[in-house]
């Protein structure tokens, strides 16, 4: 959720589905069924939302939910796709409108008479009505249930001004990755949840804690949700309104980039000017975060509870599939003469690190389970001025939504901000590219210093800040076993889609591993 317009996408491919006469939204739902679903097929799969593009898709077709009053010619409605692995369905409203206005991104087909079928969540009109909808804690009936909204009493208004914003100031925001956003005006950021998963959603759960129970104030408060019920009893959550907070863009960006310029600059250059303190700044704000998630409130979903071993074992089990997944997957890897030793040293001691995994269940369990942000990293903070905002709290997308709201350790969080220390050094190297061996060396001396300053720095401020004891032996090896399933979830992702950066979660495993004489 950054201030950052998108730019316009690029043009269509020529072959768009056609469609004949269209004389309203609901007469081209009903009657073109082979080519609404031509261009559902062709339009999903461009998409970066879309789970299934490696799959077989057996059946697409349009479920409508209703008209959004205000919305103009545009129906909510959900995408329905059949794979050989099951159903998934994805929230995509269709609006038609003038061919000028769908293009790129949101063009489903071009029609006859100038108009264009387009996903309506990148139209003004109808993010407009769906705001209004979300501040009046309104109703929508849909063939099977409603679309119902929420609205924080506490916010009345910051939801009267986003309201009031004018169609030409509604715009969609960069970056989108498994949902949509879109900014409206400098009041509000409406964001779309496109694949629908029943149950709760963690990121509404979370914010509206927040918001509501707590004085956390680095992270965009909650102004109103919109849901859908079924008439089954599920639920999904389908969009949600947060407050939109002046920024200076992402802090992956603006860390990276002043620690690449800082090693291009060498030795006699100027030091490193950060925009604030990525290791006290984001450590102090952290550990305020978890402060505030540990909060007893009476709110079962939410109060602390003890780390017991049948968490432990759970937290341990878990990792140890973590690393064995990652393993097997590097056996089948052509790793070059920078990894290939590495890769050979963890399949000959597989045995000894499933062994070291097993062995932390022998630990006095210590600490609490509370609710996390559960995908900690730079770029989901915000930088604003000399300090950052925390965003997207719904847990890695790709885990269900049991796991995403389950309880366990903040030491979770703390290591994926680790990692991510050490993923920005490898990305300012990376940035550097020069064919000076000597000047490579500085500037990777440099790079490493700059990680393992900012990890202690950070370490210390959010131990100060969230009350947890880093002393503790219980608390510094759950730490390590959390840096490691971290690598190895990493490992598994690198290997898979960048094998460029393979060496980076590497060698972050080895360097533990010998640390703790396992390696």
């Amino acid at each position: 959720m950054t201030d950052t317009q998108s730019k316009p996408g690029a043009g269509a491919p020529d072959m768009l589905p056609a469609f004949g006469r269209v004389a309203s939204l609901s007469d081209l739902v009903g009657a073109d069924g082979a080519a609404l679903e031509a261009a559902l097929r062709r339009f999903l799969q461009q998409q970066r939302w879309f789970a299934a593009k490696s799959e077989r898709l057996d059946a697409v077709s349009f479920a409508p939910l209703g008209v959004v009053d205000g919305a103009g010619d545009a129906l909510a409605g959900e995408a329905v796709v059949r794979t050989t692995d099951g159903e998934q369905r994805y929230f995509l409203p269709l609006a038609l409108c003038p061919r000028g206005r769908g293009v790129g991104a949101n063009l489903l087909a071009e029609l006859e008479g100038e108009r264009a079928l387009v996903d309506a969540t990148r139209d003004p009109d109808f993010c407009r009505a769906v705001v209004a909808l979300i501040a009046a804690g309104g109703r929508t009936e849909t063939g099977g249930g409603a679309l119902r909204a929420t609205a924080s009493a506490a916010r009345a208004e910051q939801l009267r001004e986003a309201v009031a914003v004018d169609p030409s100031d509604i715009a969609p925001l960069s970056g989108e990755q498994s949902n949509t956003s879109i900014g409206i005006g400098r009041v509000a950021i409406l964001k779309f949840y496109r694949l629908l998963r029943d149950g709760e959603q963690p990121e509404l759960e979370v914010t509206s804690f927040l918001t509501e129970n707590t004085g956390f104030t680095a992270a965009p408060a909650l102004l109103g949700s919109l849901e859908l019920s079924r008439a089954d009893g599920s639920r999904a959550a389908v969009a949600a309104l947060f407050e939109r907070i002046g920024n200076a863009g992402d802090a992956w960006a603006s860390v990276t980039g002043s620690l690449a310029a800082h090693l291009r600059a060498g030795e006699g250059g100027a030091a490193a000017e950060f925009a604030f303190d990525p290791g006290r700044t984001i450590g102090r704000r952290t550990g305020e975060m978890h402060a505030a998630l540990a909060s007893e409130t009476g709110d079962a979903a939410f109060d602390p509870e003890p780390l017991d071993r049948v968490s432990l074992a759970r937290i341990v089990d878990e990792a140890k599939h973590e690393a064995a997944g990652a393993i097997a997957l590097l056996r089948g890897v052509e790793g070059g003469a920078d990894v290939a030793a590495d890769i050979a040293a963890l399949g000959a001691r597989e045995g000894e690190i499933a062994r070291w995994f097993e062995s932390f269940k022998q630990l006095e369990p210590a600490g609490r389970r509370t609710r996390i942000h559960g995908d900690y990293h730079l770029g989901q903070l915000l930088v604003r001025g000399d300090d950052i905002v925390i965003l997207d709290f719904e847990g890695e997308p790709g885990r269900p939504l049991p796991e995403r709201r389950a309880k366990t350790s903040p030491l979770r969080d703390v290591a994926g901000m680790l990692r991510s220390y050490d993923y920005a050094a490898f990305a300012a190297l990376d940035a550097l590219r020069t064919e000076d061996p000597a000047l490579a060396e500085r500037a990777r001396d440099a790079a490493e210093r700059w990680r393992d300053e900012t990890s202690a720095s950070f370490l210390s401020a959010w131990e100060s800040a969230s009350g947890v004891d880093l002393a503790d032996e219980g608390n510094a090896r759950l730490l390590d076993l959390f840096l490691l399933q971290k690598a190895f979830y990493e490992l598994r992702y690198e290997a898979a889609m960048r094998p460029a950066w393979l060496s980076i979660p590497l060698r972050g495993i080895v360097s533990l591993l010998q640390k703790r004489q396992v390696l």
